[in-house]
């Protein structure tokens, strides 16, 4: 193909701040329309994005254009159906995190891709990032012996989102950990190669986004706030290992952190700041890299580019739907255990 046709649906935010430019920065790519039934965003995108086309009703676009790929950039509660539209279709599908609202409509998204042969990929965008990169060569290389522990943390002090909808559980299936809390828990899965959960144990809570706040992000509406703005989970993993996360848009501690701690029988490994931690020749001893490969990289333009490299050499993407969906099933069962109070089987 001379050029990628690509069209996106859903034009807020997301896409006119990194979707699109992404894609008008891929010289394969031929951005040919978009659809949203905001008028107001599809106009922004197309004057931004001098995309030719526009459309109210995503179906009429995926009918009239004969495109080879969509960007998919709606609520969660529209990533399932848009995305099975547009592989019957005949479309490659890009989506965005997570994956869907649950792992019911995970799965059939993932059926879907099977069946009618097209890539799907999940906007796992972390993946890409330099440390993540380097952290993968590390664990891969044997470096970190047999990996036994994992900590995760996406916590934010106070920056509850006071736009869009975030707090809508209809259209986004939950908050926090649905949020930003899986772009790490998908990061971490991956870095120790995927292992099986067959144990979770989780808790939510909603104390700070239901009511009114310091909030860096400025007021939200806490008398419509619907979703947690903290979780935490424990996963025990079939390996006999485990890894433990917490994820949360306000919290009561000093600072941000987006941190993952990898634990090994030859040693450990710190992603955010990129850190080995080894006990060798009698010492403990830290590395850290003065200098690793795609360093100051924007990983959206990676991501998108692993993205059209796989439509365009027909090969798999790096995030694959199958992993997206273990991400979506720890999720629910995170939900599902604060619910209920007890520990959720996946291997059932």
């Amino acid at each position: 193909m001379s050029h990628v046709r690509v069209g996106v649906v859903g034009t807020g935010g997301i896409a006119r701040s990194r979707q699109i430019p992404c894609l008008l920065r891929d010289s394969r790519v031929a951005l040919v329309a978009a659809a949203d039934p905001s008028e107001e965003a599809l106009a922004l995108a197309a004057s931004e994005g001098n995309i030719p086309s526009t459309y109210a009703d995503y179906r009429e676009m995926l009918e009239r254009e004969h495109l080879d790929a969509v960007v998919v950039c709606t609520p969660n509660k529209f990533h399932a159906p848009v995305t099975i539209d547009a592989l019957r279709q005949g479309a490659h599908v890009l989506c965005e995190k997570p994956m869907a609202r649950n792992a019911e409509e995970a799965r059939a998204m993932l059926k879907a891709a099977r069946e009618h042969g097209k890539i799907l990929d999940i906007a796992y965008r972390f993946r890409f990032q330099a440390e993540a990169q380097a952290a993968k060569r590390v664990i891969d290389g044997g470096e970190l012996g047999e990996i036994y522990m994992v900590r995760v943390n996406f916590l934010r002090r106070r920056l509850i989102p006071s736009w869009g909808v975030f707090a809508n559980k209809d259209l986004q299936g939950g908050g926090a950990m649905i949020d930003c809390g899986v772009h790490l828990l998908d990061l971490a899965l991956w870095l120790c190669g995927n292992p099986e959960p067959v144990e979770v144990m989780g808790v939510t809570s909603h104390r700070l986004g239901s009511k009114p706040g310091v909030n860096v992000w400025g007021p939200w509406d806490h008398e419509h706030f619907e979703v947690e703005d903290h979780a935490a989970g424990f996963i025990r993993l079939r390996n006999g290992g485990a890894l433990q996360i917490e994820a949360s848009w306000a919290l009561n501690v000093p600072q941000h952190q987006e941190t993952i701690s990898i634990s090994g029988t030859e040693g450990g490994l710190d992603v955010y700041p990129f850190r080995v931690n080894k006990a060798a020749y009698g010492m403990l001893l830290d590395w850290t890299p003065d200098w690793m490969p795609h360093q100051g990289e924007p990983e959206w333009d990676r991501q998108m580019d692993d993205f059209i490299s796989a439509i365009v050499e027909g090969r798999e993407p790096l995030v694959k739907p199958e992993e997206a969906l273990r991400v979506n099933e720890i999720v629910d069962a995170i939900y599902r255990s604060a619910e209920t109070g007890a520990a959720v089987r996946l291997d059932a």
